[in-house]
């Protein structure tokens, strides 16, 4: 099975239930299925071939679903781009898969074969006429190429299997229990592949997409009731703001379930948002580009587990592993290493040998060697700790930053924290809070939950959480925004020669939840 024959069930079956609502309206599934058609020929009169990279710069709506699938169907490679991007950060992208045809600015797409803008492309698929040719391609063909932020360095495209992808959909899907009756709100970029994977689930179950754009959140509530959404991705920002509206509006609503996945709200968040959405639920996810989805919590053992991210996914397996890459036994972190069927191919033009996140195994499939750190518990559920890149050294041992955020988002009064990375071992550290708290209150609190190498030097008031591209915190523009962090004394910290520290230095056993 290909990921656009996804499409071929709801069409066949549920052709005029509605299938996507963006801006321009509501599309049911003969109707996108017809823009598909007309996609596909227009990608074919560009030229385009089995096997071409074809990259998208376009934004949150049905154009982007059309060229996805039609650009798949044809046997085409589809690369997303955000649209945000500056022109130097798509161009990376286009020169990089060696763009046949790339859907963005001029300046931008300038190295590809050819290069047209997103509203001239999406104006003359809708004048052309439909075309239903079918690929004929085997399943571990690539139907996608997503580029990873590139935090730790230049942008790497992550090779996507048809075969990969369609079994994370399945997956994903027998963890949460999406139906036909289900309305996905969508407010993540479809670039962003949990944003895309909306899509997916939808097409699966042949549920109803509603796109919606971060410029129309004042409405966001207002879309919510009026489309009868039930289930709601989250990422932390997106909690705050929907805690708030519903806090004060508090409209009848049909959403059951908010999902998860990277940074998690703050536990005081999600149980103010669960309270003013009644009858929904919460599942906490962990993934990465690289696999998709690792690890899925049922709801119903959120209350009992909050801190966990859930078992494996079907088909997949997670192990830790220690600083000599031994496996570790329950609750010594470690860093998440995870292999099973939605493993994806590793990185475009990359030699595997080259990859240190994809690792050969002996039956030749690959182990993904994650770079973040967590544990297992004796019943098999992952715990998150942070990223390798998130943890520092301090006063003798490894800390995770997440560690203190979730300390400090777990007292009531905070909406978010964000900690900043010392420039050196030894420097101050700093905690930025959204929070209705003072500082001094925050400290105080603090101390029963944090022990001396975790607890901030610094807390540092902020209106707002600074965000990525797909809504993320970025650690990055707090840093900037805090600006250089004095100590308690009041001194700033001197200059010093940033420290690596060696990936799992050191392995700790605990004995309870990382964040206390």
């Amino acid at each position: 099975m290909l990921v656009p024959d996804l499409l071929d069930h709801p069409l066949a079956e549920r052709g005029d239930h509605p299938a996507v609502t963006d801006t321009e309206g509501t599309l049911d599934y003969r109707g996108l299925g017809s823009a598909v058609d007309r996609a596909a020929g227009w990608l074919r009169g560009q030229g385009v071939t089995t096997g071409e990279r074809v990259v998208y710069a376009g934004g949150n709506d049905r154009a982007f679903l059309a060229l996805f699938y039609a650009t798949l169907r044809i046997g085409a490679v589809f690369v997303p781009v955000h649209p945000e991007l500056t022109d130097g950060q798509i161009g990376h992208i286009v020169d990089d898969c060696s763009a046949a045809l790339a859907l963005c600015p001029p300046a931008a797409g300038r190295l590809a074969g050819r290069t047209v803008e997103v509203d001239r492309a999406w104006e003359e698929i809708l004048r052309g006429p439909e075309d239903d040719f079918r690929a004929e391609l085997p399943d571990d063909a690539v139907a996608m190429l997503i580029y990873t932020s590139g935090t730790t360095g230049r942008p790497k495209g992550v090779v996507c299997p048809h075969r990969q992808m369609i079994t994370a959909v399945e997956a994903v899907n027998a963890c949460l229990g999406y139906t036909a009756d289900d309305v996905v709100l969508c407010r993540l970029p479809l670039s962003f592949d949990y944003g895309l994977y909306q899509a997916l689930l939808c097409a699966l179950t042949g549920g109803t997409l509603v796109l919606a754009k971060r410029s129309h959140d004042v409405a966001l509530l207002r879309t919510i009731e009026r489309e009868g959404v039930t289930v709601v991705p989250l990422v932390p920002s997106l909690a705050q703001m929907l805690t708030l509206l519903q806090g004060k509006l508090r409209r009848p609503t049909r959403v059951r379930l908010f999902t998860n996945t990277g940074a998690r709200p703050g536990r005081a968040v999600m149980a103010e948002l669960l309270d003013v959405f009644p009858g929904s639920s919460f599942a906490s996810m962990y993934g990465m580009t690289e696999c998709k989805r690792i690890s899925i919590l049922d709801p119903a053992e959120y209350t009992t587990h909050p801190d966990s991210v859930g078992r494996p996914i079907p088909g997949d397996h997670v192990r830790i592993v220690d600083a000599d890459g031994r496996t570790a036994g329950p609750r010594t972190v470690g860093e998440i290493v995870v292999w099973g069927p939605t493993v994806m191919a590793g990185y475009w033009r990359i030699p595997m040998d080259e990859q240190n996140r994809f690792v050969p195994r002996a039956d030749g499939s690959l182990e993904l060697h994650t770079g973040d750190r967590g544990y297992l518990d004796e019943d098999g559920r992952l715990y998150f700790v942070g990223r390798d890149d998130d943890v520092i050294k301090r006063r003798g041992i490894r800390v995770a930053l997440t560690e203190i955020e979730d300390a400090a988002e777990r007292i009531p009064g905070v909406t978010a924290a964000v900690a900043l990375r010392p420039d050196a071992e030894g420097a101050p550290l700093a905690l930025a809070v959204q929070s209705t708290l003072s500082p001094d209150e925050i400290r105080a609190l603090l101390k029963g939950r944090l022990d001396h190498a975790r607890m901030p030097d610094l807390i540092v008031p902020i209106t707002a959480v600074p965000l990525t591209a797909n809504g993320k915190p970025d650690r990055a523009a707090a840093k900037r925004l805090v600006g250089e962090p004095a100590d308690e004394h009041g001194a700033t910290a001197p200059a010093a020669t940033t420290v690596t520290q060696p990936p799992f230095a050191q392995t700790r056993t605990i004995h309870e939840p990382v964040a206390v």
